[in-house]
């Protein structure tokens, strides 16, 4: 049996576009997917690899001042660029939803059913900092429930995933606990 690792889970609002892939397509989407790395995948792995050489950028601008502001005057063009354009491809205005979100999957409830085993690909948009992440997920739950009429639980697990989109994901989910933390002890203190 696959060891799987736990990630914390949160009730949380999105952005969400899902696509059930057909079977004979799923060999294709996925090698795109891995070879051809979608523009949002790319720009977050852009941006988990500058985090991860943010010591060395402050070490430049500590012992070469004009370096390091060069660099940094790249860093925020670069971000300039991509969030222009991003922007132009902003379908998820009206798509906005209430989920149960963790680094390994996502719960929802829609008024679409899935089978157990498809392949869906999401196209998902944190908020409030609005980063975007596309990822293919396997059905592993669609259960209809009673409230409202018509509609299913659906839970998805996160097969195909860049780390750099799931090191999003984690910070996300991790950042709202802890916010959600801090809410709850200060109204323990109001009290």
């Amino acid at each position: 049996m696959k060891e799987r690792r736990r990630y914390f889970r949160i009730e949380d609002l999105v952005g969400l576009k899902t696509q059930v892939v057909d079977q004979p397509e799923v060999e294709q989407k996925l090698e795109k997917f891995w070879n051809d790395q979608h523009q949002y995948s790319l720009r977050n792995e852009f941006n988990f690899k500058l985090e991860q050489h943010q010591a060395d950028l402050k070490k430049i601008k500590t012992k070469m001042p004009e370096v390091g502001r060069y660099l940094s005057l790249l860093q925020e063009q670069i971000d300039v660029l991509t969030n222009k354009i991003l922007q132009d491809e902003d379908t998820f205005t009206d798509l906005e939803m209430e989920v149960n979100l963790s680094a390994q999957g996502i719960a929802f409830y829609t008024n679409e059913a899935v089978k157990i085993g498809d392949i869906v690909e999401l196209n998902l948009k944190l908020l409030p900092g609005r980063q975007r992440i596309v990822v293919f997920s396997r059905v592993v739950d669609c259960k209809p429930v009673s409230e409202p009429e018509g509609h299913y639980r659906i839970a998805l697990d996160f097969e195909h995933i860049h780390e750099a989109d799931r090191e999003i994901l984690i910070k996300h989910v991790h950042g709202k606990q802890l916010r959600a933390l801090g809410a709850s002890r200060f109204e323990e203190d109001d009290d």
